[in-house]
C-alpha cells in the first residue's frame, strides 16, 4: 500500500523547540511521507493550493491535520473522556464501564480507536494493573492520537495517567485479531464509524477524510470471539442492524443516538 504524502510544515510563530519536534517527526515517522515544507507565514490555503496535499502543523502543544479542499482540522483532545472520567469517580457509573463490566486489572483490545476518548474511559477503569490497545488502521489518525496521548496536559492527573497507559497499534484490527493467541483479552471493543454517525457529529469534520468506514463483519466478529475471554462490546448508531444481526444484547440508552450491546462468552 502506498504511503500518504502528507505536507509537514509549523504554525505561524514556531520556536526552536517546535522546529526540532517537526524534524523529529520527519526523521521517524516511517508510516507517512511527509514533505516538509517552510511556513514563511503561509497561510493554509494558500499551502493547500500551492502543493495540492493535506497538511500537518505541529504547533506548541500539538499536530493539527487539515484534509485538502477545507478549512476544518483534527486534532487530539480528549473530549467527553474528561467529564465522564470525573462523573465516575463521583457517582461510580459510567455506561460503558458498566456494560463492558470493567475492572482493576483487566485487559483491554479497543479495535476502533478513533480519537481515543472510550479507551481512555477503558483505561481509568482498568487502571495501572490493567491494559488497554488501541486499534487505529490510518497512519496519521494513529500519529495525531498517539501523540496527544503522550504530550495532553489535563488538570485532573486520573485522566492524565489514563491517557498516558494507553498503547497504540497502527493496524487493521482484523489483521491485529489474527495475530493474537486465543482467550488473551478480556474485553474487545468496536465502534465502527458510519457515514451517518459522523455526519451528525460537527466535532468531527476534520476526520471525515481519515475515518475508515469498514464495517463491522463475520470474518471480523469470529476472530474476536477466540480471542476474548469474556465479552465483545458494541457501540453503535441506534438505527443500526448490528446488535441483531450479531447476537448482541443491546442496551437502548433515551438521551443518546449511540446504544451499546454486549456478547457474552
Amino acid at each position: 500500500m502506498d504511503k500518504q504524502k502528507v505536507i509537514l510544515t509549523t504554525c505561524l510563530r514556531p520556536t526552536e523547540d517546535v522546529k526540532i519536534r517537526r524534524q523529529q517527526l520527519f526523521e521517524t515517522e516511517q508510516n507517512i511521507d511527509f514533505a516538509v515544507v517552510e511556513r514563511k507565514k503561509m497561510s493554509l490555503p494558500a499551502l493547500h493550493e500551492q502543493h495540492q496535499l493535506p497538511v500537518l502543523v505541529v504547533d506548541k502543544n500539538r499536530l493539527e491535520y487539515y484534509p485538502s479542499g477545507t478549512d476544518s482540522s483534527f486534532f487530539f483532545h480528549p473530549s467527553s473522556a474528561v467529564f465522564r472520567i470525573k462523573q465516575f469517580d463521583r457517582d461510580g457509573h459510567d455506561p460503558l464501564i458498566a456494560i463492558a463490566r470493567l475492572q482493576e486489572g483487566m485487559t483491554v483490545l479497543d479495535c476502533t480507536l478513533g480519537l481515543g476518548a472510550d479507551a481512555i474511559i477503558m483505561s481509568h477503569a482498568v487502571g495501572r494493573s490493567g491494559q488497554v490497545t488501541g486499534i487505529e488502521s490510518n497512519p496519521v489518525t494513529a500519529l495525531i492520537v498517539r501523540e496527544g496521548l503522550r504530550q495532553w496536559i489535563e488538570g485532573y492527573s486520573p485522566i492524565v495517567e489514563a491517557m498516558r497507559r494507553i498503547n497504540v497499534q497502527l493496524t487493521e484490527h482484523f489483521t491485529y485479531l489474527k495475530q493474537c493467541t486465543s482467550n488473551s483479552v478480556d474485553v474487545i471493543y468496536f465502534d465502527p464509524m458510519f457515514e451517518k454517525t459522523i455526519s451528525e457529529s460537527t466535532h468531527l469534520d476534520g476526520l471525515r477524510q481519515l475515518a475508515n468506514y469498514e464495517p463491522l463483519t463475520e470474518h471480523v466478529l469470529a476472530e474476536a470471539k477466540r480471542v476474548a475471554r469474556q465479552r465483545i462490546v458494541l457501540k453503535a448508531h441506534f438505527e443500526s442492524d448490528l446488535f441483531e444481526r450479531y447476537g448482541f444484547e443491546r442496551t437502548k440508552r433515551k438521551s443518546s443516538k449511540l446504544h451499546y450491546g454486549v456478547l457474552e462468552l
